[in-house]
């Protein structure tokens, strides 16, 4: 196949979702994208971007990407909002909890659960709307984060950088407004995605041992194995110091004194549990308890009546 001639193949699917010029163009991009494998296998997140804005057919395969993947019971129940003005990211890096690489990036996409829409053609088929918002909720998660990491992943093998964002859902009705989106569309996910600044590329960071992820028939891992593989991958990760820069302040753990722990003694079972106690999880689990109804989710009770016209 000649260098960006288009993938017939690529240029069909793609046209089940784009314009015939878009679908064209994002059918060329696919003989110079990076392979599959070797695009997830070394995947690593980027947070320090150039700010060169993306080609216009890069971005039409993003579009592509976010809703080409599969969705439960073909309902799409999710909607993403491409935003590339800068004072708009801007205003979503402070809500999301003052995360640069949402400013810096030249793009964000924001992936949002959608229960509005089968809800009004639930209704406007003349049934009650019986469907649990909860579950929606989290089959709707589901669905964009599908298309998110799809999206990651072209970008990637394009050569362009991402990061995931899962402190949009800390900013989630202030967002809401922001990008004026109807009752029952919450923004939950979000992805930067642009150039690696200087062309940095990081390195792939450690993962948990497999056993601990990956079960095949049966889970077969006991307490005692468990423990053991979690104590090795600890003393690797202090010894290699990977979470040393990204220590959670001892502050913010909201037990007052100093820092226990003392330099090269931070390591993974230390962060995770300053990352899960911090004192800030219990003001940002009270704001999404208000924020959820707030955006017209009844996500508590499945007793309420739901009729065409309510």
């Amino acid at each position: 196949m000649a260098e960006n001639a288009p993938d017939r193949a690529v240029a069909t699917a793609a046209a089940t979702v784009l314009a015939p010029d878009a679908a064209h163009a994002v059918a060329a991009l696919a003989p110079r994208s990076r392979d599959v494998v070797s695009t997830v296998v070394t995947h690593a997140s980027v947070r320090r971007f150039s700010g060169d804005p993306l080609p216009e057919d890069v971005v039409s395969a993003l579009e592509a990407a976010l809703v080409r993947g599969p969705t439960a019971s073909a309902l799409h129940s999710y909607a993403h909002v491409i935003v590339r003005n800068p004072e708009r990211k801007r205003r979503i890096a402070e809500l999301a909890g003052d995360q640069p690489w949402i400013d810096h990036a030249p793009l964000l996409i924001v992936g949002c659960a959608d229960l509005r829409r089968a809800r009004e053609v639930t209704h406007g088929q003349g049934y009650r709307y019986n469907a649990h918002d909860l579950r929606m909720l989290v089959s709707a998660t589901a669905d964009l984060t599908v298309g998110l990491q799809n999206a990651s992943l072209v970008a990637q093998s394009l050569g362009f950088g991402t990061v995931m964002l899962g402190g949009v859902l800390n900013g989630s009705l202030e967002i809401a407004e922001l990008l004026r989106l109807p009752p029952r569309v919450v923004p939950l996910v979000g992805l930067s995605v642009g150039r690696p600044q200087g062309g940095h590329w990081p390195a792939p960071r450690a993962r948990l041992p497999l056993p601990l992820l990956v079960q095949h028939e049966q889970w077969t891992l006991d307490a005692d194995a468990e423990r053991a593989l979690l104590a090795a991958h600890d003393a690797a990760t202090r010894e290699r110091g990977d979470f040393e820069g990204r220590r959670i302040p001892w502050a913010a753990m909201g037990l007052g004194g100093e820092d226990p722990v003392p330099e090269g003694e931070y390591g993974w079972l230390e962060h995770t549990g300053r990352k899960q106690g911090r004192a800030t999880w219990i003001a940002q689990g009270a704001k999404v308890d208000v924020d959820l109804p707030a955006q017209g989710l009844r996500v508590r009770s499945t007793g309420e009546v739901d009729e065409p016209g309510a």
